[in-house]
């Protein structure tokens, strides 16, 4: 896919969105494996229905989500497969309403939103360059 040409600002514009989404997957992150341990994430995943194994998975995903987007790298694929995370937790949380007071999909829905903005726009300024033999 070939990336177009932002002027000067917007790359800046896509390059800040870049970090934020990279700083919301660490948090992300941390709430599950440091702030609740994954004691308690392999058990709400397992409320869920959902494999244990899966919680692991998913947090290893999520460090390597948040690091390919400080990079910059890969950020148009990263953006994209990290939606079925963001859907799976819309379909987890449905039942709660829409808005995120009330536990409801209000965030993951702008998230969904800001990752596919971010997948259009490209890495933007300020990215770690691939060797020319990376695809």
């Amino acid at each position: 896919m070939e990336q177009l040409d932002l002027s000067p600002v917007s790359a800046f514009g896509a390059t800040m969105l870049r970090f934020i989404l990279a700083g919301f997957w660490i948090v992300h992150w941390w709430f599950k494996v440091g702030y609740r341990g994954m004691t308690a994430t392999e058990a709400f995943f397992g409320q869920q229905g959902l494999p244990v194994w899966l919680a692991w998975f998913v947090v290893s995903f999520e460090v390597v989500i948040a690091i390919c987007l400080i990079l910059g790298v890969y950020v148009t694929f990263v953006c994209l497969i990290s939606l079925p995370i963001l859907f799976a937790s819309m379909w987890i949380y449905r039942t709660n309403g829409f808005y995120f007071s009330g536990g409801g999909i209000e965030l993951p829905t702008f998230w969904v939103g800001a990752q596919m903005a971010q997948a259009l726009l490209g890495p933007g300024a300020f990215r770690i360059a691939l060797p020319t033999w990376m695809p």
